[in-house]
Protein backbone atom coordinates (compact mmCIF):
# COMPACT_ATOMS: atom_id res chain seq x y z
CA UNK A 1 0.00 0.00 0.00
CA UNK A 2 1.49 3.38 -1.25
CA UNK A 3 1.93 5.99 1.70
CA UNK A 4 -0.26 8.36 -0.17
CA UNK A 5 -3.05 5.79 0.19
CA UNK A 6 -2.84 5.56 3.84
CA UNK A 7 -2.25 9.45 4.01
CA UNK A 8 -5.59 9.51 2.37
CA UNK A 9 -7.88 7.86 4.55
CA UNK A 10 -6.04 9.22 7.84
CA UNK A 11 -7.34 12.67 5.79
CA UNK A 12 -10.77 11.50 5.65
CA UNK A 13 -10.72 10.25 8.99
CA UNK A 14 -9.58 13.51 10.34
CA UNK A 15 -12.52 15.71 8.91
CA UNK A 16 -15.07 12.84 9.71
CA UNK A 17 -13.55 13.54 13.48
CA UNK A 18 -13.57 17.46 13.31
CA UNK A 19 -17.18 17.60 11.48
CA UNK A 20 -18.62 15.19 14.10
CA UNK A 21 -17.09 17.12 17.27
CA UNK A 22 -18.64 20.39 15.39
CA UNK A 23 -21.95 18.71 15.21
CA UNK A 24 -21.94 18.29 11.42
CA UNK A 25 -23.35 14.85 11.56
CA UNK A 26 -23.59 14.36 7.31
CA UNK A 27 -20.88 15.81 6.94
CA UNK A 28 -18.97 13.48 9.60
CA UNK A 29 -20.65 10.69 7.78
CA UNK A 30 -19.91 11.90 4.20
CA UNK A 31 -15.90 12.09 5.35
CA UNK A 32 -16.46 8.54 6.96
CA UNK A 33 -17.84 7.02 4.03
CA UNK A 34 -15.40 8.27 1.60
CA UNK A 35 -12.92 6.94 4.04
CA UNK A 36 -14.78 3.22 4.62
CA UNK A 37 -15.15 2.86 0.43
CA UNK A 38 -11.67 4.38 -0.42
CA UNK A 39 -10.02 1.98 2.26
CA UNK A 40 -12.36 -1.36 0.44
CA UNK A 41 -11.85 -0.28 -3.12
CA UNK A 42 -7.81 -0.31 -2.30
CA UNK A 43 -7.65 -3.35 0.23
CA UNK A 44 -6.69 -1.57 3.13
CA UNK A 45 -8.09 -3.80 5.64
CA UNK A 46 -6.39 -2.49 8.43
CA UNK A 47 -7.70 1.23 7.62
CA UNK A 48 -11.42 -0.53 6.74
CA UNK A 49 -10.94 -1.55 10.65
CA UNK A 50 -10.29 1.65 12.19
CA UNK A 51 -12.95 3.33 10.04
CA UNK A 52 -15.55 0.62 11.14
CA UNK A 53 -14.84 1.18 14.83
CA UNK A 54 -15.19 5.41 14.13
CA UNK A 55 -18.45 5.19 11.75
CA UNK A 56 -20.14 2.40 14.03
CA UNK A 57 -19.62 4.67 17.04
CA UNK A 58 -21.09 7.56 15.47
CA UNK A 59 -23.72 5.38 14.14
CA UNK A 60 -24.76 4.59 17.65
CA UNK A 61 -24.48 7.44 19.01
CA UNK A 62 -27.04 8.76 17.02
CA UNK A 63 -28.92 5.90 17.89
CA UNK A 64 -28.82 3.87 14.16
CA UNK A 65 -27.89 1.53 16.61
CA UNK A 66 -28.69 -0.91 13.18
CA UNK A 67 -26.06 0.43 11.19
CA UNK A 68 -23.59 0.56 13.92
CA UNK A 69 -23.98 -2.99 14.48
CA UNK A 70 -23.18 -3.74 10.62
CA UNK A 71 -20.20 -1.36 10.66
CA UNK A 72 -18.73 -3.45 13.78
CA UNK A 73 -19.62 -6.79 12.28
CA UNK A 74 -17.92 -5.20 8.95
CA UNK A 75 -14.64 -4.42 11.57
CA UNK A 76 -14.80 -7.51 13.24
CA UNK A 77 -14.51 -9.31 10.23
CA UNK A 78 -11.14 -8.15 9.23
CA UNK A 79 -8.79 -10.92 10.93
CA UNK A 80 -5.59 -8.92 10.30
CA UNK A 81 -6.00 -5.78 12.38
CA UNK A 82 -4.56 -3.60 15.53
CA UNK A 83 -5.32 -5.08 19.05
CA UNK A 84 -6.92 -1.97 20.05
CA UNK A 85 -8.84 -1.63 16.79
CA UNK A 86 -9.97 -5.06 17.50
CA UNK A 87 -10.83 -4.17 21.47
CA UNK A 88 -12.54 -0.89 20.10
CA UNK A 89 -14.66 -2.84 17.60
CA UNK A 90 -15.73 -5.48 20.48
CA UNK A 91 -16.43 -3.01 23.36
CA UNK A 92 -19.04 -0.89 21.21
CA UNK A 93 -20.91 -3.74 19.75
CA UNK A 94 -21.34 -5.02 22.85
CA UNK A 95 -22.54 -1.36 24.07
CA UNK A 96 -24.66 -1.59 21.32
CA UNK A 97 -26.27 -4.84 21.96
CA UNK A 98 -26.51 -3.68 25.64
CA UNK A 99 -28.64 -0.80 24.64
CA UNK A 100 -30.92 -2.93 22.53
CA UNK A 101 -31.51 -5.59 25.63
CA UNK A 102 -28.60 -7.95 24.78
CA UNK A 103 -26.99 -8.20 28.28
CA UNK A 104 -25.67 -12.45 27.64
CA UNK A 105 -24.26 -11.36 23.82
CA UNK A 106 -22.72 -8.63 24.95
CA UNK A 107 -20.98 -9.66 28.42
CA UNK A 108 -19.88 -12.50 26.21
CA UNK A 109 -18.42 -9.88 23.92
CA UNK A 110 -16.65 -7.98 26.37
CA UNK A 111 -15.14 -11.50 28.13
CA UNK A 112 -13.80 -12.57 24.71
CA UNK A 113 -12.43 -8.43 24.06
CA UNK A 114 -10.18 -8.44 27.98
CA UNK A 115 -9.50 -11.99 27.35
CA UNK A 116 -8.07 -11.00 23.92
CA UNK A 117 -5.87 -7.81 25.53
CA UNK A 118 -5.14 -9.87 28.85
CA UNK A 119 -3.76 -12.73 26.61
CA UNK A 120 -1.95 -10.53 24.57
CA UNK A 121 -0.37 -7.85 26.99
CA UNK A 122 -0.26 -10.47 29.98
CA UNK A 123 2.33 -7.78 31.45
CA UNK A 124 1.13 -4.63 30.77
CA UNK A 125 3.81 -2.43 31.89
CA UNK A 126 4.79 -3.11 27.93
CA UNK A 127 1.26 -2.31 26.37
CA UNK A 128 -0.18 1.14 25.26
CA UNK A 129 -1.29 3.02 27.60
CA UNK A 130 -4.96 3.91 25.86
CA UNK A 131 -4.93 0.12 25.50
CA UNK A 132 -4.34 -0.34 29.00
CA UNK A 133 -7.41 2.42 29.99
CA UNK A 134 -9.69 0.63 27.00
CA UNK A 135 -8.88 -2.67 29.40
CA UNK A 136 -10.09 -1.55 32.29
CA UNK A 137 -13.07 0.14 31.46
CA UNK A 138 -14.16 -3.01 29.49
CA UNK A 139 -13.77 -4.93 33.04
CA UNK A 140 -15.44 -2.25 34.96
CA UNK A 141 -18.41 -2.88 31.98
CA UNK A 142 -18.26 -6.68 32.20
CA UNK A 143 -18.45 -6.23 35.91
CA UNK A 144 -21.53 -4.08 35.64
CA UNK A 145 -23.53 -6.17 33.36
CA UNK A 146 -22.19 -9.39 35.29
CA UNK A 147 -24.74 -8.35 37.67
CA UNK A 148 -27.57 -7.48 35.04
CA UNK A 149 -27.09 -10.74 33.80
CA UNK A 150 -27.08 -12.50 37.63
CA UNK A 151 -30.12 -10.13 38.29
CA UNK A 152 -32.31 -12.22 35.26
CA UNK A 153 -31.21 -15.20 36.00
CA UNK A 154 -32.75 -14.50 39.68
CA UNK A 155 -36.13 -13.68 37.77
CA UNK A 156 -35.82 -10.35 37.83
CA UNK A 157 -37.79 -9.19 34.37
CA UNK A 158 -35.28 -7.18 32.13
CA UNK A 159 -37.90 -4.55 31.91
CA UNK A 160 -36.91 -3.62 35.78
CA UNK A 161 -33.57 -3.91 35.30
CA UNK A 162 -32.01 0.08 34.68
CA UNK A 163 -28.79 -0.49 33.23
CA UNK A 164 -26.80 3.45 32.61
CA UNK A 165 -23.55 2.42 30.53
CA UNK A 166 -20.70 5.05 31.15
CA UNK A 167 -19.46 6.40 27.92
CA UNK A 168 -16.20 5.92 27.24
CA UNK A 169 -15.43 8.66 24.26
CA UNK A 170 -12.28 8.06 21.52
CA UNK A 171 -9.84 10.41 21.74
CA UNK A 172 -10.53 11.99 18.77
CA UNK A 173 -13.66 13.14 19.63
CA UNK A 174 -14.07 16.48 21.44
CA UNK A 175 -17.26 15.95 23.55
CA UNK A 176 -19.09 18.95 22.06
CA UNK A 177 -21.92 16.81 20.23
CA UNK A 178 -24.92 15.58 21.58
CA UNK A 179 -24.52 13.96 25.33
Amino acid sequence: MAPEEEQQVRLWLQLAHEAYGDQQVLRALHYFHRALDYAQEKGMDKERASVCRDLGYVYAREESFDKALACFDQGLAVTETDLSIRAGLMANKASVLIRLGGYRSALKLLEKSSHLIRTTHSDFSSAPGELVHSYAAIVRMADDLRKVVDLLDMGVRAERIQVDIKRYEPPWFSGKAKP
